[in-house]
C-alpha cells in the first residue's frame, strides 16, 4: 500500500522555468555548483548552498549558509519567481531525452510509508550529510528537491496518467543539458481518486534517489512535537522499468606505487586483461562483470574471470566485484566510503569524463557496466545495502519547480 496525498505547492512560472529550474546538482561537484550558481544568478541553485561550495578563503559557517539560502528563497518569493497554486492537487511530470521518456506522478507520501518498511533503501546514509540536510529543512523550512521512488509497473495507473497527459500542460520547458520537462497538474477529484485507489495496490514503493533526503525527512518530522506538513514528503513515483540506470565510473589518485605492468600482473589473478585501442566502436563496458581501465592514456578491458564471482546478491554486483578484487587487493583502497583517493564519476560523462579526471592528475579511471533495475530491487526486498555509489539514475528529477513549506 503506498499512499499519495494532494498538496498545493508553490510552483515556477512558466516564463521563468529555464532560467531557474536546477540542473542535476548532485551530480556536480562543490566547485562547479559554485560556479554555476556564479553565472546564472536567477537559477534555484543558489538556495541550496552548502560550506563546502565555498573557495576556502571565504570559509562561511553552516549558519551562515542557511541563512543566505533562507534569504534567496525568501527573495525568490518576493519578485514572483514562484506562484502559489489556489488549490489542492497531484502533478504529472515527464522527463524527455533524445528518445527516453520517463513519467512521474508527484504527490505528498507519509513519512509513515518509509518508517513501517513501505519503502525499501538499497543504500547507507551518511550521518553527516544527514544532519546538513536536517538542518536545512529546519532552517530554511522548505523543500523542492523530490525524492524519487520506483514502484512495479501497473497498467491502470499508466492509463490513468496517458489520459491526464493528452490535456494541456502547465509547464513545458528544455534545460540548457537537452531534457525536456513537462508538467501536467491534477485537479478533478474523479481523477485524484482514482490515481489515490491505484497507488494503494502497490504494495512497496523502492527509494532510487535521494536516501539523505529521506532520511533528513524522517527526523526532521521526528523533532516536531505537533503534526504538519513535515508529516510527508515531497516525491516523484516512476514506473521501474521506464528508469534508466548509468554506471558510476571510478577514478583513483595514485597506482599504490605499481608501475602499469605491475598493475596489470596484479590483476590478471581476478581478471582477464585485454588491451583495446581508440578506434573500437565499443571501448565502454558491454556486459557484467566487464570494465574498462584507463591507465597513462592506455586503455584496458577487464573481464572477471567466473570462478572469482560469489553466489550472493551484493558481492556478484559489479561494483562490489570492482572493489573487492582490484581496489582493494591491488591499490590498497580498503574503505570505499571515504578513502580519499578514490572519487566518483557519474557514466553519462563516458571516458571522457575519466579522460577529464586523468588531465587533472588522476591516475586510473575505471568504467564499470550499469547495475540493473532487477538487481536493486532484489537487493533492496531482501533488507540488504548496495555499496555506495551502486547506481546514476539519468536524467534526474529536478529542483526549483516545485516549492513546499515543511
Amino acid at each position: 500500500m503506498t499512499q499519495i496525498h494532494t498538496f498545493k505547492p508553490y510552483v515556477v512560472c512558466s516564463d521563468r522555468a529555464e532560467q531557474v529550474v536546477a540542473p542535476a546538482y548532485d551530480s556536480m561537484a562543490p566547485a562547479e555548483r559554485a560556479a554555476y550558481a556564479k553565472a546564472n544568478p536567477p537559477n534555484f541553485i543558489k538556495t541550496m548552498r552548502t560550506p563546502e561550495d565555498y573557495v576556502e578563503s571565504e570559509n562561511p559557517s553552516l549558519e551562515m549558509v542557511l541563512d543566505h539560502n533562507l534569504n534567496a528563497v525568501q527573495k525568490m518569493l518576493e519578485d514572483s519567481t514562484f506562484e502559489l497554486q489556489p488549490q489542492e492537487a497531484l502533478y504529472i511530470y515527464r522527463l524527455h531525452t533524445g528518445d527516453h521518456f520517463q513519467t512521474a506522478v508527484i504527490a505528498e507520501v507519509p513519512v509513515t510509508e518509509y518508517q513501517q518498511g513501505r519503502i525499501h533503501k538499497h543504500e547507507h546514509t551518511r550521518s553527516e550529510h544527514e544532519n546538513r540536510l536536517t538542518q536545512y529543512l529546519q532552517h530554511v523550512g522548505v523543500s523542492s528537491s523530490p525524492i524519487c521512488l520506483a514502484y512495479q509497473d501497473d497498467a491502470r495507473i499508466d492509463e490513468t496518467v496517458e489520459i491526464i497527459t493528452q490535456d494541456k500542460p502547465l509547464l513545458d520547458f528544455f534545460m540548457e543539458d537537452g531534457v525536456r520537462q513537462t508538467i501536467w497538474k491534477v485537479v478533478e477529484t474523479e481523477q485524484i481518486d482514482i490515481l489515490r485507489t491505484q497507488f494503494l495496490g502497490v504494495e512497496v514503493a523502492y527509494l532510487t534517489d535521494g536516501h539523505h533526503r529521506m532520511a533528513a525527512s524522517v527526523r526532521h518530522a521526528a523533532n516536531r512535537s505537533s503534526s504538519g506538513p513535515w508529516d510527508n514528503f515531497l516525491a516523484a513515483l516512476f514506473p521501474a522499468t521506464q528508469l534508466r540506470i548509468l554506471s558510476f565510473n571510478r577514478c583513483v589518485r595514485d597506482l599504490n606505487g605499481l608501475s602499469v605492468e605491475q598493475l596489470i600482473d596484479g590483476l590478471a589473478l581476478n581478471f582477464t586483461v585485454d588491451r583495446i585501442s581508440d578506434d573500437r566502436k565499443t571501448m565502454l563496458p558491454s556486459k557484467p562483470g566487464e570494465f574498462t581501465l584507463l591507465v597513462e592514456n592506455q586503455l584496458f578491458r577487464l573481464q572477471v574471470r567466473p570462478a572469482r564471482v560469489p553466489n550472493d546478491s551484493v558481492g556478484s554486483l559489479d561494483v562490489s566485484l570492482l572493489q573487492n578484487l582490484f581496489l582493494e587487493p591491488v591499490l590498497g583502497i580498503e574503505d570505499d566510503r571515504s578513502d580519499p583517493r578514490l572519487d566518483f564519476v557519474t557514466g553519462d560523462r563516458g571516458l571522457n569524463g575519466l579522460r577529464q579526471r586523468a588531465e587533472e592528475g588522476w591516475q586510473a579511471g575505471i568504467a564499470c557496466y550499469p547495475t540493473s533495475m532487477t538487481d536493486l530491487m532484489s537487493i533492496a526486498d531482501q533488507g540488504l545495502v548496495m555499496p555506495p555509489k551502486s547506481t546514476c539514475f539519468d536524467p534526474k528529477a529536478r529542483s526549483g519547480i516545485f516549492l513546499r513549506f515543511s
